[in-house]
């Protein structure tokens, strides 16, 4: 009998009438999903407990990072079959180019790394094959695929930010400001679009390529479980071989 971690999303609605695609995806990618949005390391921004050396590995990685988003939005902005689509992703990726490279700097900076090491870092094998994992979708895949990689790496974000943006502010500028970048309305309101636009396009796909993005979704919730934990730890986490195919 399939669990809910693997049943077709037919099998899902069945079940729960009510759902939407994108539910069904969040189930099938369980543990990694809860693992990813409840790990310790977005719980200490919120709670200011964070250990300014596990930061920094985080800024890092992240920094290393950015470009490889820039790119895969370009793909999905290329791919998008509608203009209104085209349009929100254009925007985000001119707000992720503008103000979240400011505040990267500026945070570098408070933590005393050199720019000679955030310009010159190169990327952990966890982080290189989350950028992978975005670009080939993105850029080798369909629309859909490449939506389901970006959905999942935003939601998730959303997801902690929330529910961090409601402690008290911590003190450290660097992680009330990343609080609030990923819970103003506005970031809210482009994950919610993303969900919709998943949502529309997810139920009218073939089984296979509904599996495809579920499993593509699934994949991104073990990397974004494993960034959190690569960071938090200073280790590379070991992941199911399922996760570390190329």
């Amino acid at each position: 009998m399939p669990t809910p971690f693997n049943r077709s999303f037919q099998e899902f609605l069945s079940a729960t009438p009510d759902a939407r695609f994108t539910d069904w995806l969040a189930a099938r990618a369980e543990p990694f999903w809860s693992k990813a949005t409840d790990h310790p390391f977005t719980r200490a921004i919120g709670d200011g407990t964070m250990p300014e050396a596990a930061y920094a590995r985080y800024l890092i990685e992240d920094y290393t990072f950015i470009t490889d988003l820039a790119s895969t939005l370009g793909y999905l902005v290329a791919k998008a079959p509608r203009m209104p689509s085209k349009t929100r992703l254009s925007a985000f990726l001119a707000l992720l180019t503008s103000e979240e490279n400011d505040y990267f700097l500026r945070s570098f900076d408070a933590l005393g790394v050199e720019p000679e090491t955030y310009e010159t870092a190169a990327q952990s094998p966890t982080t290189r094959d989350f950028a992978k994992l975005l670009l080939t979708s993105a850029g080798q895949g369909s629309y859909a695929d490449g939506l389901a990689c970006l959905l999942c790496a935003e939601w998730c974000y959303l997801t902690w930010g929330l529910r961090e943006a409601q402690k008290p502010r911590p003190d450290a500028f660097y992680l009330a400001e990343w609080i609030d970048l990923h819970a103003v309305p506005g970031f809210e309101d482009f994950v919610n679009w993303v969900q919709e636009e998943m949502n529309g396009i997810g139920p009218s796909l073939a089984f296979e390529e509904q599996e495809t993005v579920a499993n593509l979704f699934r994949r991104m919730s073990a990397l974004e479980y494993a960034f959190f934990e690569a960071a938090w730890t200073g280790e590379t986490p070991v992941l199911p071989e399922e996760f570390r195919q190329a």
